[in-house]
């Protein structure tokens, strides 16, 4: 962004060959890398005279700021700008300059400044006010930065680029303009259909929304685009399994857990996906697969759940056992291993799990008529 060569102006008065002398000798200086002489060359001159030039100070602020002195870079394209308030190269050096030192909002005044001055001379220069609305943006200023994107977009400064359309989809956002947003996604999406990018902000928006349908058809093309990480993968899973489609995400939660890394949660929605799929040995099997990497109180659970329903109730209770040695705040499993046992005729067993659930105030009341029917039972 920045601008290291001058052109002198049209509206310009002639340069003095004084100005013109030092500056050349200045750059052929900087083009030796001999920046030392350069400066010197060009602080003579400032010293020599009682009011400097601005194309003196704008060729020391470039100096400055190739060598990485940013700060005095800006005092010289002040100096530049005071000297010649409509040197827009000036303004946009010093941009550049504030936005390398992240003083975004000054560096976005700047950038507005050198675009004014151009359009004022008939000079189509779009990007300068880009970086302005970057700038803008940058400083957290979106509505400060939304018109001057929306004038880039509108076409009047020539075919939107693609950064333009990108920006503005940001602020959108930002500023929850949500129908606005899903009008620039799906322009983008018209315009470079095959870059996943668009497509996964379309399905972030039909997320936000709570349009999920809208969701997986979006983030199901962007899958076919791009290979899907771990995180990726769950989320598509998620929403196949939140729009009633849970044999398919199932398909996608089996891939989650080929990644590597222990997710015990991950197996855990892909068994209640299958369960949920009415299959139950599937879903067996994936809790089978879990607790041989990582048993959990959960998958303990899950699994005497699909055991319980299969009238195994001794397996049942054994699961439940182990869910509740990992996690004896378990509350349901105590609950469910009085079932158990009271299918196994245990009732000792059974008077043991219930009075552990009626400590907790969900599963108080069944456990305690459980018992008031074991005790009964006994009685007769």
């Amino acid at each position: 962004m920045i601008l290291f060569q001058y052109k002198a102006k049209a509206e310009d008065q002639k340069l003095p060959w004084q100005v013109q002398e030092a500056v050349y000798k200045a750059q052929q200086a900087i083009i030796k890398k001999d920046y030392i002489s350069a400066e010197k060359i060009l602080k003579k001159f400032i010293e020599k005279h009682k009011k400097s030039h601005y194309l003196i100070e704008f060729t020391l602020g470039n100096l400055l700021f190739q060598t990485d002195r940013k700060r005095e870079a800006l005092y010289h394209y002040k100096e530049s700008t005071n000297l010649y308030p409509d040197y827009s190269d000036a303004w946009q050096n010093m941009g550049t300059t504030y936005f390398d030192l992240k003083q975004y909002e000054k560096a976005g005044n700047c950038f507005l400044r050198a675009y004014e001055i151009n359009e004022k001379r008939h000079k189509n220069k779009p990007d300068v006010l880009y970086y302005a609305a970057i700038s803008y943006i940058m400083a957290k200023k979106e509505k400060k930065a939304l018109p001057y994107l929306q004038q880039l977009v509108s076409g009047k400064l020539g075919p939107p680029k693609t950064e333009w359309l990108q920006a503005l989809l940001k602020v959108y956002i930002d500023l929850k303009l949500e129908e606005r947003a899903f009008n620039i996604a799906y322009t983008l999406i018209d315009k470079e259909g095959d870059n996943p990018r668009w497509w996964k902000i379309l399905a972030q928006l039909y997320l936000q929304k709570g349009d999920y349908e809208n969701a997986v058809a979006a983030f199901t093309i962007y899958s076919y685009l791009t290979p899907l990480n771990q995180e990726e993968t769950m989320l598509l899973a998620d929403l196949y399994y939140t729009i009633g489609l849970p044999l398919v995400a199932a398909k996608y939660y089996e891939r989650a857990v080929t990644f590597k890394g222990d997710r015990p949660s991950y197996y855990e929605k892909l068994a209640s996906a299958y369960i949920a799929a009415h299959r139950p040995d599937k879903a067996k099997d994936a809790l089978n697969r879990a607790l041989n990497i990582k048993p959990t109180s959960q998958l303990w659970f899950m699994m005497a759940q699909i055991l319980y329903e299969r009238e195994k109730f001794k397996e049942a209770y054994e699961a439940l056992r182990k869910s509740t040695k990992l996690n004896p705040k378990k509350a349901e499993a105590w609950l469910l291993m009085g079932y158990c046992a009271l299918h196994m005729d245990k009732k000792d067993l059974a008077r043991e799990a219930l009075k552990k659930a009626s400590k907790f105030p969900k599963q108080k009341k069944m456990a305690k008529e459980l018992l008031k029917q074991i005790i009964s039972r006994e009685k007769r």
